[in-house]
């Protein structure tokens, strides 16, 4: 899904705020460009792609530390929903992962 928003942005071209139209393509920026002067910035799938890998990469690597705080802050909490969470998380990354690479 691709979804076009206009607004003023300060272009590095013009060296002034034009009007410019941004897209998106579904959360991910894809594309600006300058109604102004034509002027375009592209971001590729595969850059995208690369940088949400980081994101997820990072949020896998502070999961454990994400746990501790949630377990010192409520346990009983912790220990209640852990079953499900485990039993769900598999196919919340799999939704993920197939959503942003669509």
């Amino acid at each position: 899904m691709t979804t076009t928003i206009k607004t003023k942005l300060f272009c590095l071209h013009c060296q002034k705020e034009v009007p410019h139209e941004i897209h998106y393509f579904d959360v991910a920026l894809s594309l600006i460009r300058c109604k102004e002067c034509g002027t375009e910035i592209k971001l590729d799938k595969k850059r995208i792609l690369e940088v949400e890998s980081l994101e997820f990469v990072d949020r896998l690597f502070t999961k454990p530390r994400r746990l501790t705080e949630e377990l010192r802050k409520d346990l009983t909490q912790f220990l209640s929903t852990m079953p499900i969470r485990i039993a769900t998380k598999p196919y919340r990354i799999a939704k993920e992962i197939v959503k942003k690479v669509k």
